[in-house]
């Protein structure tokens, strides 16, 4: 698993919105199995509420808590504790059936639009495992946090009851045009309450303006007692991809000795032999997760994500080669997937063979066409420029890497660096402009953040 790790000093709970402590800490992962298993489950509720399922940005972030929030542009961020927390699929579909649905609504946390982008591009900002904290200034998400705890404390950041109304109503609307129950998005609320995540007396005045548990308990249980799928199925192989991520997310998490316990020796199962993989490569005891991932590729020879897995901990003990194929295979596999491609470019470029930079450099551009965003895939590009002699693509990938994760500053500085080198090639000048005249904006829309 490719960590991205950045501080994150504000968390918006489903279905209520509050804020971490100064001292809460949240990281953005990303994962191809995890992304991929969770867009299965959001897309067909986009197309249920008529958004285009290509607008979807989903971030996951791992953190303890049980979350997950809604913003402008179809994003949506969902909590590694909230599938942790869950039981099943269906609960975890309800859960982003009512984010869906404040997306549909067009349902805008106020306040928050002027902190919005900068936040997200700050959990975007650790590249490689490496911690970037608003381009090396601990201050800033600090900064952040201040202020969005001020528009908290003037009431600006919430969704009103009206909203949250209607994103109950318009969740189990799209769901019953799926053919789905909505008895998972009733049974987490129970769960939640049970465990006095939500419970009344703990909430503050902000909270209490969001429509009280017992009422939306109240309308799930009303809705199923009328709706023809309550006792509904999920499609085939939902249930099982949702206990494969969360054995996933639990052995990257917790320590290797917990997940030893959970599955004993014996237990040869798919999940037992995952989540033993993954403790073995996290006790760096890689002939013990080779012994289970090749376990499982044997039964499973076209499973993208064991390959994956089995690239990871080859690449992690150095050994390049192996790695690069078992990543090419899970590109073959699942060849939509534009993470899996720059997995097999870092592979290929860390190989420090020259004659495997050209394919390093067109998986690259693939993948960037398929996800033009990923900082990561910006800073490969900057590291294939620079081995191929054109210093100004170099400058101007990492321009475009900077900007992504908000450090803007070095964006800018390289952005123009970039011009430098650019005479005569215009459409990489006219990107790198672009940039500067971005830049420009957010300077005057936003000063604090710079």
């Amino acid at each position: 698993m490719r960590f991205k790790l950045i501080l994150c000093f504000i968390a918006i709970f489903w279905p209520c919105v509050v804020f971490a402590s100064p001292s809460s800490e949240a990281i953005l992962i990303r994962d191809a199995e995890i992304e991929d298993v969770l867009k299965s489950y959001v897309e067909p509720l986009f197309k249920a509420a008529k958004l285009d399922p290509k607008s979807l940005q989903l971030y996951i972030i791992n953190s303890k808590d049980v979350n997950a929030f809604a913003t402008t542009g179809g994003r949506i961020a969902v909590y590694t504790g909230l599938i942790l927390k869950a039981d099943s699929a269906l609960q975890v579909i309800g859960v982003l059936a009512h984010e869906t649905a404040h997306v549909a609504g067009g349902h805008v946390i106020r306040g928050i639009d002027a902190y919005e982008k900068a936040l997200l591009q700050n959990l975007l900002g650790t590249l490689g495992g490496v911690l970037v904290a608003a381009a090396g200034r601990p201050d800033a998400g600090a900064a952040i946090m201040m202020g969005a705890q001020g528009m908290a404390e003037r009431g600006l950041l919430k969704f009103s009851r009206t909203q949250e109304g209607a994103a109950d109503q318009g969740a189990v609307r799209f769901l019953d045009s799926l053919g789905y129950s909505s008895r998972g998005a009733l049974e987490f609320m129970e769960i939640l309450r049970k465990d006095d995540l939500l419970s009344e007396q703990y909430l503050d005045p902000y909270v209490q303006t969001h429509p009280l548990i017992s009422e939306r308990l109240d309308f799930f249980r009303s809705h199923l007692s009328k709706s023809p799928y309550a006792k509904a199925n999920l499609p085939q192989g939902f249930e099982e991809n949702f206990k494969r991520i969360q054995v996933k997310i639990a052995a990257f998490t917790q320590s290797p000795a917990k997940t030893f316990a959970r599955f004993k020796p014996t237990d040869t199962s798919l999940l037992a032999r995952y989540g033993r993989a993954i403790a073995y490569l996290q006790s760096a005891q890689t002939p013990e997760a080779l012994h289970e991932v090749d376990a499982l590729l044997t039964e499973y020879p076209q499973d993208a994500f064991f390959w994956d897995l089995k690239g990871q901990i080859l690449f992690e003990s150095g050994k390049i080669k192996e790695a690069t194929y078992a990543f090419e295979k899970a590109v073959q596999f699942r060849p939509d997937i534009p993470l899996l491609r720059v997995s097999l470019a870092h592979a290929l470029i860390e190989s420090e063979d020259s004659s495997k930079l050209e394919l390093a450099f067109k998986e690259l551009v693939r993948a960037r066409m398929d996800e033009q965003d990923n900082p990561f895939t910006h800073r490969l590009l900057a590291v294939y420029y620079g081995k191929s002699g054109k210093p100004g693509l170099a400058a101007l990938s990492l321009a475009e890497m900077s900007f992504e994760v908000g450090d803007y500053k070095t964006a800018e500085q390289q952005a123009k660096r970039s011009l430098n080198f650019l005479k005569g090639d215009p459409l990489n000048e006219t990107r790198a402009k672009d940039i500067l005249a971005e830049i420009k904006q957010i300077k005057d829309l936003e000063p604090g953040f710079f």
